[in-house]
């Protein structure tokens, strides 16, 4: 289910439901080393988003653009508090929220008779409901609905399909294919730099299972991709075989500074992996 946000004045078609700040400032194109987005509230302070919050996008949602990194004092205090909705009750008056951002800790407390195990889940309307994970930092708005339940009723697909909408608002082609206790997702024509052979590839990740508290790593392409020069990518040599297609691995691995993080990578993040990979002559 399709929305629009605005970013300084500009309309951005984007998925409904809980978002990465990262795919924000990815969609707007906007650099969070030299500048920051500030969620614009009305008779409040405006809340400074960071890439790793996450957000929940219904479409009323209005961005401004700030100078400079995001600042180290991100969450301030609200001259209006928030009363979103837990377990289909408004919060009681010792409960009203007077900064606008919560942890999972946090947002578990607002549930009295919340116990350990237990998960803290986005209510949507006409899109899946979506997880919170330990480690998540979720930027509320006064209308957002939380349900807490025990997690042994909730798979990992509903954080998988939730990628996979931000997944296909960015690409034009995006598939789902259930390889046993894996999902492999192929994103077919991505646009490729000049320094390669061909204009577009396909590309293929592996969602283990356990998506996203279990990484994701290295990429796949359609076979024969070299440098436009003739020479062979490194560590790209082996070819494999998924869903019935050939493909050719790219062994390329996270850095030991930058390991998966659950909490703030998944699909979209992964793709933009890949593509610095590609991104590279060599």
């Amino acid at each position: 289910m399709h929305t629009v946000i605005h970013v300084a004045g500009n309309r951005f078609d984007t998925s409904r439901g809980l978002v990465a700040g990262a795919a924000i400032y990815n969609l707007a194109d906007v650099d969070s080393a030299r500048q920051h987005l500030l969620l614009e509230l009305a008779d409040d302070r405006d809340i400074p988003l960071r890439v790793d919050d996450q957000i929940i996008i219904n479409g009323r949602e209005r961005f401004s653009i700030s100078e400079g990194p995001c600042p180290a004092d991100d969450n301030p205090c609200l001259r209006k508090p928030l009363s979103p909705v837990v377990n289909e009750q408004e919060l009681s008056p010792d409960k009203l929220l007077h900064q606008a951002k919560l942890t999972f800790e946090q947002l578990a407390a607002l549930d009295p008779d919340f116990e350990s195990g237990d998960g803290v889940f986005v209510e949507l309307k006409d899109v899946p409901d979506a997880q919170i994970t330990p480690g998540m930092r979720v930027l509320v708005q006064d209308d957002d609905r939380f349900y807490t339940s025990p997690c042994g009723n909730v798979g990992f697909n509903t954080k998988l399909e939730a990628d996979l909408d931000l997944l296909r608002a960015r690409c034009s082609t995006v598939a789902r294919i259930d390889d046993g206790t894996r999902s492999l997702v192929i994103v077919r024509a991505l646009e490729l730099p000049a320094h390669w052979n061909r204009t577009t590839t396909d590309i293929l990740f592996h969602a283990p299972q356990g998506y996203p508290l279990a990484a994701m790593d290295m990429f796949w392409v359609t076979p024969g991709l070299a440098l436009a020069d003739g020479r062979s990518p490194q560590n790209a040599d082996q070819i494999e075989m998924y869903a019935g297609e050939a493909w050719q691995r790219f062994s390329w691995h996270y850095p030991p500074g930058h390991r998966w993080n659950p909490a703030t990578d998944g699909l979209l993040s992964h793709l933009r992996f890949a593509r610095m990979r590609l991104g590279q002559a060599n």
